[in-house]
């Protein structure tokens, strides 16, 4: 029984391990146990791997992955905050922590085009209608009323569809759509030859990331982020990986 425990105990720690990590501007994955530092106008991350800590802050780090959630730096109010990542799309919603205080309650709206806007509490209709105003659909159930902020999961997801079916009509070269999915083929084959702890989960992004080049939909960062995480450990991956994101950066 002891030996169980102190097996399932390990277990545990392994796996803990492997949802911890964060990915640095020069591509490196470091796993251990980062902790988020807030600042006055950068955000800071220190990791413990074996015993020892290292620093990074805001502007050094693509993400931060904590107990499976993750952290993207983003720049607000002349500051350089770690938020929370709440949903991802054309456009994401991260939550950060208002001026003195210590749990992530403010909400931020930001479009891959770099707009952005704080989830405002008064005058809704007005400014998410403005906001929003390259979707006519949306704009139109926000008027109304029959989406409010209490809908804003909805709203959020209703926009980043319409914005899909909109990309849709725009044709985009096929041998560029090939080119990818040759590139993700590529790399699927040469995962599946390899024996590494997370293997299934970097084929589960993969056909996500698929799915999406498939589609003509944009991918989202925390897939390509969480690729290189997942095939940081497998340097005989790393020539088509890079070759991979380079793709989908076109």
């Amino acid at each position: 029984m002891f030996r169980l425990f102190v097996a399932f105990l390990f277990l545990s720690v392994a796996t803990q391990a492997q949802n911890d990590f964060l990915i640095t501007s020069k591509l490196d994955t470091i796993f251990g146990k980062p902790r988020i530092l807030s600042y006055d106008l950068i955000d800071r991350v220190q990791i413990e791997v074996n015993k020892k800590k290292e620093s990074f802050t805001a502007l050094q780090v693509l993400s931060v992955t904590i107990d499976s959630q993750v952290y993207k730096p983003v720049r607000y109010e002349k500051k350089i905050f770690l938020m929370k990542l709440v949903k991802s799309g054309y456009l994401s919603l991260y939550a950060f922590k208002l001026e003195n205080q210590t749990t992530y309650d403010g909400r931020l709206m930001t479009k891959l085009d770099g707009t952005r806007m704080e989830v405002p509490n008064l005058s809704f209709k007005k400014f998410m209608a403005n906001f929003l105003d390259d979707c006519s659909t949306i704009v139109s159930k926000i008027k109304s009323g029959d989406l409010s902020k209490k809908d804003l999961d909805k709203i959020i997801d209703e926009y980043n569809l319409c914005i899909t079916n909109a990309n849709k009509d725009k044709a985009i070269p096929t041998n560029e759509v090939n080119e990818k999915s040759v590139a993700i083929t590529n790399l699927i084959e040469k995962i599946e030859a390899e024996d590494f702890t997370s293997k299934k989960d970097a084929l589960d992004l993969l056909k996500d990331i698929q799915n999406k080049v498939n589609n003509n939909e944009p991918v989202p960062n925390y897939l390509t982020d969480g690729l290189k995480g997942y095939l940081a450990g497998t340097p005989a991956l790393t020539e088509d990986l890079n070759a991979l994101l380079s793709l989908l950066q076109k």
